[in-house]
């Protein structure tokens, strides 16, 4: 659906790449990686420079929740029961309608027009406000000047993908629904983007999108001020309308990323590599693992056959990470959550074993309140003792999180694990903070997920 072309020419000559990509029919091998961009670096709205280290961390955990329930909410099933044990730490104070913890940058149109975008692993739909929004939220930079550029056309409902075919008046139009009856709507639209990559510039013509002209009660943090740099989401699922699939032959379907830690003293980003470009590799020390995906759905669901402590195989029945034929249950694997989420019957199974495993020390658990980021809380400062270790089985593969990528010490005399409960109708999900110092690999043309651990920061 588009063509790649990489340059180290400045942005200001888009128009002569956009020409020349016309002109020009690239050889060799496909694969191209694109700068990805935590947050926490670039949203001042969200996370301004004098937060404390607990304020970071409850703000991830809000998050976290948030993102949570908006994939619960895409099963279609019915809406989570907040009676239920375990589910009132579900229910952030502020609802956040897009809560993904990554972001891309890209610049769209021959007028270049620079966009932030959240990306969603869950999402196949790339959208982005637009100049003209009856419905509009605050947006530093101003909103795409589509009428600008001279390559912005919008798509008529004759276009393959017009699908779902929504049309008024000969055009095809997107809706994208999320939390709270949070929504953009707008026209489906075609038009060139360029991405900032690791040795200069990747373009691609015709890229279909979404101009958001009717984003209603769209929130990306508590407050959305003059100073929200977010304008829209980036569509990095499996589905015939994503970046993925659109791109497939300089995508091959395949993708990797490697997360570096958010308690990073340097300031951290690491690429997400596409095509030929997302490779992976291990030694003897660090084994490259696959596990299959589940085929034929646009998310990127694995099967998980049980949860380990210290080697130990926890009582956890496999039957709680199934998906279900309506949508319900299941084990995704999903970047844009900070924390992981287990269904409530295998993680209250988790968290008793890490309380009776703290005992030892004699280390009771904080009380659970509204102050505390997560569910499970010690007042300590863990120094010389040793701290468990979990290990979550997949068909054929098994993914080890060290202490490191079960605990985070969240304040100068507290640390927490960064795992959290949803109602057995929810989805389970792995999320950034236990993916941290591993390699990821998604290839939807096999059906399979590969990992292996690596150094991130050298990414």
């Amino acid at each position: 659906m588009g063509t790649r072309n990489h340059s180290d020419v400045p942005i200001v000559f888009w128009s002569l790449l956009a020409l020349l990509i016309h002109m020009l029919n690239c050889l060799g091998a496909n694969g191209f990686s694109i700068k990805l961009i935590p947050r926490y670096s670039i949203d001042s709205s969200l996370f301004p420079q004098n937060l404390s280290l607990l304020e970071k961390n409850y703000r991830i955990a809000e998050l976290s929740k948030a993102r949570a329930l908006h994939f619960k909410s895409m099963n279609f099933a019915n809406l989570i029961n907040s009676t239920k044990q375990g589910i009132q730490t579900l229910q952030p104070k502020i609802q956040y309608a897009l809560s993904n913890l990554y972001a891309v940058q890209m610049y769209i149109g021959t007028v270049p027009y620079s966009a932030v975008l959240l990306m969603d692993s869950g999402s196949d739909d790339t959208w982005l406000q637009a100049e003209g929004c009856t419905n509009c939220f605050p947006l530093r930079g101003g909103n795409f000047q589509y009428h600008d550029s001279r390559t912005y056309r919008a798509v008529s409902c004759d276009h393959p993908l017009c699908n779902p075919r929504i049309c008024e008046r000969g055009l095809c139009f997107y809706v994208s629904s999320y939390i709270s009856g949070s929504f953009s709507r707008g026209i489906v639209s075609a038009e060139n983007f360029t991405f900032t990559g690791n040795g200069g510039f990747v373009s691609f013509l015709n890229v279909v999108f979404g101009a958001g002209f009717d984003n209603q009660n769209i929130v990306f943090g508590r407050t959305m001020g003059p100073n929200n740099v977010i304008a829209g989401v980036f569509g990095l699922g499996a589905g015939r309308r994503s970046f993925l699939r659109q791109l497939a032959s300089d995508t091959n379907l395949r993708f990797s990323y490697c997360l570096p830690s958010s308690s990073s003293l340097v300031e951290t980003y690491t690429y997400l590599r596409f095509g030929n470009d997302a490779t992976i590799s291990g030694d003897v020390t660090r084994r490259v693992q696959t596990t299959p995906m589940m085929p034929g759905i646009a998310r990127y669901y694995v099967n998980v056959t049980g949860i380990s402590m210290d080697g130990i195989l926890l009582p956890i029945d496999p039957a709680v990470f199934v998906l279900q034929d309506d949508g319900n249950g299941g084990f995704a694997v999903d970047s844009g959550s900070g924390a992981t989420f287990l269904v409530w019957n295998a993680y209250i199974v988790v968290k008793n074993e890490i309380i009776r495993y703290f005992w030892r020390y004699g280390w009771p658990p904080l009380e659970e309140s509204q102050q505390l980021p997560y569910d499970l809380c010690y007042g300590v400062v863990p120094t010389t003792q040793a701290l468990p270790t979990l290990t979550i089985h997949f068909i054929q593969a098994n993914l080890v999180l060290d202490s490191k990528g079960v605990f985070q010490v969240i304040d100068n005399n507290m640390f927490c694990m960064v795992i959290l409960p949803i109602n057995e109708l929810g989805t389970s999900l792995l999320g950034a903070f236990q993916q941290v110092d591993y390699r990821f690999l998604f290839d939807v043309r096999a059906s399979t997920m590969s990992f292996v651990p690596e150094t991130c920061l050298n990414n």
